[in-house]
């Protein structure tokens, strides 16, 4: 991949998790990740077999057993939120390319509303991580638990995400 050795790209959206901030057909300028991630960055994340790329909204940061990972969002009213490896993330969005008259809807451009929204989402998603803490630091490891616990911070995210 181009991003993996540091060149950025041009990325079409072809779905709608970031609907309405970013329309499907916008095309994007991605660079590849260099520094810290922060909140509310706009990122490319390999998926998978890193054959499928998702595009979302970095919601929290957190570490835990030494390694780092990324809870991340769509902008859409229905999107849920997951949890990726740190290294996942190859790509943050930059631009739009061509260059329009239309701003990359970073934290700062977004309409009240939609940054009210992110707030709620943000919080929502370190009490996950949280969760997640307290559960590793009760030696919890319990797959169905952590499964229950996944389900119920999403439902949680879901009714706040409106």
């Amino acid at each position: 991949m181009v991003l993996a050795h540091g060149l950025p790209v041009v990325i079409e959206v072809t779905a709608e998790s970031m609907k309405p901030s970013l329309e499907r057909g916008a095309k994007l300028r991605v660079e590849p990740v260099g520094g810290d991630l922060h909140a509310g960055d706009i990122v490319l994340i390999a998926t998978g077999e890193g054959h499928d790329l998702l595009l979302h909204r970095v919601m929290h940061l957190f570490s835990e057993g030494g390694e780092r990972f990324v809870i991340h969002q769509g902008d859409a009213p229905g999107s849920t939120f997951a949890t990726c490896p740190r290294d996942a993330v190859i790509g943050r969005a930059i631009g739009f390319s061509p260059q329009r008259l239309q701003r990359l809807p970073t934290l700062e451009n977004l309409s009240p509303e939609a940054r009210a929204r992110f707030a709620r989402r943000r919080r929502a998603c370190a009490f996950f991580s949280l969760g997640r803490r307290l559960m590793s630091s009760l030696r919890l490891g319990d797959r169905k638990l952590t499964r229950r616990l996944a389900r119920a911070f999403r439902a949680l995210a879901r009714s706040v995400s409106r």
